[in-house]
């Protein structure tokens, strides 16, 4: 019993561990596409 529970709780935050890391790889990117935009339209202007 005390087995099952510890793998459901291990499941959960394994999942959740990786929501997170998507997550934050999102927002990482985004930071990243950002700085590339800033640096290709800094000789236009």
């Amino acid at each position: 019993m005390y087995f099952a529970i510890t793998i459901k709780r291990y499941r959960a935050v394994k999942e959740v561990g990786q929501i997170k890391m998507s997550v934050g790889v999102n927002q990482l990117m985004l930071v990243c596409q950002a700085e590339y935009f800033r640096q290709l339209l800094k000789p236009v202007t």
